[in-house]
């Protein structure tokens, strides 16, 4: 056997016989229509997930009841005229060699009220999501329709040729809320102690093989830790477990949090990879079936290691698989250093702003959501003839569209003034705990090469020396700059640093240290000053702080600030540094800040196109991507690159 024998060993879930011990976690994508049912986006997504080794794929929450979706384009296998969709769904998965289960789902108390039409069911009238909606208590009557719509939901992904379905127990929806004793305070069959909150599962597992016989795979996917005050916790998930696999259940696949504390399961890069497999590892303790364990699993030799040890048996995938769909056969062959890493920056797959459909993609990826879009990636598609291509600037944009358009075969050279590659992402690395995201710098340099690229760096771009190198075509990607003080209404004429200087380690901070931060990005800064145990003030011109960071990892960060002592003052609009300190706007009233020991001007950036300037001015073709088209994110930026490079 080649590389991580454990990782790559053969497992069993009931009857259904996996070839390794990679699943698929499932994920939501926004992929599914208005309808709710299967389109050709998914079936090309899950298909590159089984094409690229995965031994399991999981669907996203799987809507059994159409009072159960919790958005507009949730999947459902609610309707016959659903399965026919799913088959093709399972067919292809298939085709591809690949395995695939159903994750059955209803939101309950997370569900959409907008989406369903009317207030939210849950088992117990506790208050649910941000806008602390109060779902209904359910009656006897809706528990037993929901159950029966568990089973048919089972039934239909049986007919459509699943292999398998994962009842959802997790993350605060329906199934959740029945084991929890946080949210299941009912005195009846239902509710009270251990066995009873467990009730419904019994019932939706009878339901299961009553419809689909006792050897038809289902297993369920728990919380064991609701990380909120009165919620489940690992001790009462070791309780529940053993009795969900006496029902039948042939896994447990263990997960964390309900809807309040959603961030700990998509955890972002300020929290340890690995960092939920010890409660799989708990819950393995007290039972007999297999256990799945997940949580920012990044590295194959993490994945490998949590199976050999005996913390689980499986271990799910998800943002990984969607930063790269090869995952598993790259690192079965050797080929971990070509892995596109996650680095849980939660832009593509959580905030998901840059689509306007809401679709799940990924910043390190562009090519995930666009399967269906993009088939022929990454060579294609071939150039009806070769090209001379130069790309200015080795920041994220240059150079996926260097790999993407040699990938296609063109002639590419990449020109980077600095030293080193990475343009503004490199910094985007340096405040704590964003360290990760340097080794996507590092796969792009690599790539660069594995892809016949001719890098430079030190290599100024003049209209001059571009000409004289005759390319076919330019790729602008110079990137952006730093607002300095002439950006302030009144200047600058009192002393200050710039943030680049800061984080870089080239200037020492004195306290007391005044942030003037101008589009939500001296968050950040901050964050490093202070864990330099600096004392640190936020003076933020927007009325959010950290406005630019994706939601899971802002919540994160925000917390840490306020652990720190962070002062953060937002709606403080800056205008100007005198002699004695920094002046700013608050309520349209004028403020004064005196006697700073140090000021840090984070004000936003602007294009640096000066050399786009000047090409326009010859016959050259000339194409501008990235910051230095339009200041925006990383995300943006790459798939930029790759669009362009598809082009040229």
């Amino acid at each position: 056997m080649g590389a991580y024998e454990a990782l790559f060993s053969p497992g069993r879930i009931g009857t259904l016989e996996l070839p390794n011990r990679i699943v698929m976690a499932p994920m939501a994508t926004n992929y599914a229509n208005a309808d709710h049912r299967v389109t050709d986006r998914l079936i090309a997504y899950h298909a590159a997930r089984a094409h690229g080794g995965v031994g399991l794929n999981i669907t996203e929450h799987t809507a059994v009841h159409p009072l159960g979706l919790t958005a507009a384009n949730m999947l459902g296998i609610y309707e016959e005229e659903m399965i026919e969709g799913l088959a093709r769904l399972a067919d292809a998965v298939h085709e591809a060699g690949g395995r695939i289960a159903v994750q059955l789902q209803h939101g309950g108390r997370q569900a959409d009220p907008e989406t369903i039409g009317r207030r939210c069911l849950s088992p117990s009238a506790v208050t649910a999501g941000r806008d602390r909606r109060m779902p209904e208590k359910m009656t006897i009557e809706q528990i037993q329709e929901v159950v029966e719509a568990f089973g048919e939901g089972a039934r239909r992904a049986q007919e459509a040729g699943m292999d398998g379905v994962e009842v959802h127990m997790a993350h605060g929806y329906l199934g959740c809320s029945f084991l929890s004793p946080y949210l299941n305070r009912r005195d009846d069959e239902y509710g009270g102690d251990t066995e009873r909150r467990t009730r419904f599962a019994r019932e939706v597992r009878e339901a299961i093989a009553e419809r689909c016989g006792e050897d038809f795979p289902v297993w369920c996917r728990i919380s064991a830790d609701e990380l909120i005050e009165g919620g489940t916790d690992l001790e009462e998930a070791k309780r529940f477990a053993p009795l969900l696999e006496s029902y039948g259940y042939q896994a447990i696949h263990v997960s964390v949090c309900i809807g309040e504390t959603a961030r700990f399961a998509s955890a972002p890069y300020y929290v340890q990879q690995g960092h939920l497999i010890e409660y799989a590892a708990g819950v393995r303790e007290v039972v007999g079936v297999p256990v799945i364990g997940v949580g920012r699993i990044v590295e194959p030799a993490m994945a490998d290691e949590f199976i050999r040890e005996g913390k689980c048996d499986f271990v799910a995938l998800g943002r990984s698989l969607l930063a790269d769909a090869e995952w598993p056969v790259k690192a079965q062959e050797g080929r971990e250093d070509e892995i596109i890493r996650c680095f849980a920056c939660g832009r593509g797959c959580g905030d998901r702003s840059f689509s306007p459909e809401g679709h799940t993609q990924c910043l390190a990826n562009p090519w995930t959501g666009r399967e269906v879009d993009w088939p022929d990636w990454p060579e294609g598609p071939r150039p009806a003839s070769r090209r001379r291509v130069l790309v200015v600037g080795a920041g994220p944009a240059g150079m996926q569209a260097a790999i993407t358009a040699a990938r296609r075969g063109h002639e590419v050279t990449v020109w980077e003034r600095a030293e080193e590659v990475g343009g503004q992402f490199r910094l985007a690395a340096l405040p704590p705990g964003k360290e990760e995201l340097a080794g996507f710098v590092a796969w792009q340099q690599a790539e660069l090469i594995r892809a016949g690229v001719d890098l430079l760096l030190g290599r100024e771009a003049t209209p001059d020396t571009v000409l004289d190198f005759d390319p076919d075509v330019v790729i602008i990607a110079t990137g952006s700059q730093e607002l300095g003080p002439e950006s302030l209404p009144f200047g600058a004429g009192g002393r200050f640093v710039m943030a680049e200087e800061v984080l870089r380690g080239k200037v020492e901070a004195e306290d007391p240290v005044f942030i003037v931060s101008g589009d939500g990005s001296g968050a950040e800064v901050a964050h490093y000053l202070a864990e330099g145990g600096h004392r640190v003030t936020l003076l933020e011109a927007e009325s959010e702080i950290a406005s630019l960071v994706a939601p899971a990892a802002r919540a994160f960060l925000l917390e840490r600030l306020e652990e720190l002592g962070v002062q953060m003052l937002t709606d403080h609009q800056v205008q100007g540094l005198d002699a004695e300190g920094i002046v700013a706007l608050h309520d349209d009233k004028e403020k004064r800040f005196n006697h700073p020991g140090t000021v840090v001007l984070s004000l936003g950036r602007r294009s640096r196109d000066e050399l786009v300037e000047e090409l326009e001015e010859t016959d050259l073709k000339v194409i501008v991507i990235g910051d230095a088209k339009q200041v925006w994110h990383a995300q943006a930026a790459v798939y930029q690159g790759a669009e362009v490079g598809r082009q040229v």
